[in-house]
């Protein structure tokens, strides 16, 4: 959708306090002229922290090193690349949340509805009130969350997101293969460690199962957080083989050190079971339950999530009897 004014910005609808953030928020600004330095100083009075970038030289190292709250792309600035940059981020499970507004002046309908199919959340035309632009990235953002599609510690798609796009694959008849992940000795790590250290964990782990996908996978795999230390994968069965070796072998060569070097080097924690136990935990380790529809046909997402829980559970079962311990992931081959 677009918003096309016929005043310049300096008009003013409503009073600036009525915008102010409750607290900061961060916009990435790329492409955008001098011209349009009055929009930007009008997000800074009202609280967002605005970066500007003139191109698109190393953005998608840039962003994924610091997300912002919001991406604001200039399409009379970038042409094709604004295109190309929707696409690009869209496809990433660790941007794919992130709001991106198009501000554009020489009307292209074309151009417009490719972005917006690229995923842009929205258009505002040039010129326009500032508040109209700080209204529409305030409806962005209120939007996201509204929605649930994202996880607040990973910034990863959450439940909503990720039974869209399962079911949208079974719909078409595509190759699916769903990675049910979750983490051992994790509730046993956090009460020794505190959560700070805890979140620092999973935070970890959605990198390297990003990583996996993203490395190893097909163009729209994507990983999702359920909450908590949960995550789903989900690929072409082709591939899920080497994203799970990868993401099993990483994690057990990264993992440990998040422990104090005493525990490292014993291999275990001593902490209180859910019974206030006193009892030896060894260290963190990843289980993966994998379900395709290669070998039956899984019609239906929550037939799918079932089953993948199922090969979860039976991840972790091997898990407590494989010595020494390590990661593991099992893929379900039944037939029926």
């Amino acid at each position: 959708m677009s918003v096309e004014m016929n005043q310049p910005s300096p008009v003013l609808l409503i009073p600036k306090e009525s915008q102010v953030l409750d607290r900061p928020r961060s916009i990435l600004a790329v492409g955008l002229v001098d011209a349009d330095h009055c929009y930007l100083n009008y997000l800074r009075d009202i609280g967002y922290l605005v970066e500007k970038q003139e191109t698109t030289r190393g953005l998608h190292e840039q962003i994924l090193a610091n997300i912002p709250n919001v991406l604001l792309l200039d399409m009379d600035g970038l042409g094709d690349e604004a295109i190309a940059i929707t696409h690009q981020l869209k496809e990433n499970p660790l941007t794919y949340t992130m709001p991106i507004l198009i501000v554009i002046g020489n009307r292209d309908l074309m151009k417009e509805i490719e972005t917006l199919e690229a995923g842009a959340e929205d258009f505002v035309a040039k010129p326009f009130p500032s508040q109209v632009l700080a209204a529409r990235i305030h409806t962005s953002m209120r939007r996201n969350i509204r929605l649930q599609v994202s996880n607040p510690l990973t910034g990863l798609p959450g439940a909503i997101h990720i039974e869209e796009q399962t079911t949208k694959r079974l719909e078409q008849n595509q190759p699916v293969a769903m990675c049910y992940v979750d983490l051992d000795n994790f509730k046993a790590f956090n009460d020794k460690y505190s959560y700070n250290r805890g979140d620092n964990v999973i935070r970890i782990l959605a990198t390297i199962l990003n990583e996996g996908v993203v490395m190893f996978g097909r163009k729209g795999d994507f990983v999702g957080h359920i909450g908590g230390d949960d995550f789903i994968m989900i690929t072409d069965y082709a591939f899920v083989e080497d994203i799970c070796k990868y993401v099993t072998s990483s994690f057990d060569m990264l993992i440990p050190f998040q422990y104090e070097e005493d525990d490292m080097n014993r291999g275990y924690i001593v902490s209180v079971n859910r019974q206030g136990v006193l009892m030896q935990f060894p260290l963190m380790t990843v289980s993966i339950g994998v379900v395709t529809n290669q070998h039956r046909k899984v019609n239906n997402y929550l037939l799918m999530t079932e089953l993948a829980a199922e090969m979860k559970q039976y991840a972790k079962t091997v898990s407590n009897n494989v010595l020494p311990r390590r990661s593991i992931y099992r893929i379900d081959q039944r037939a029926i």
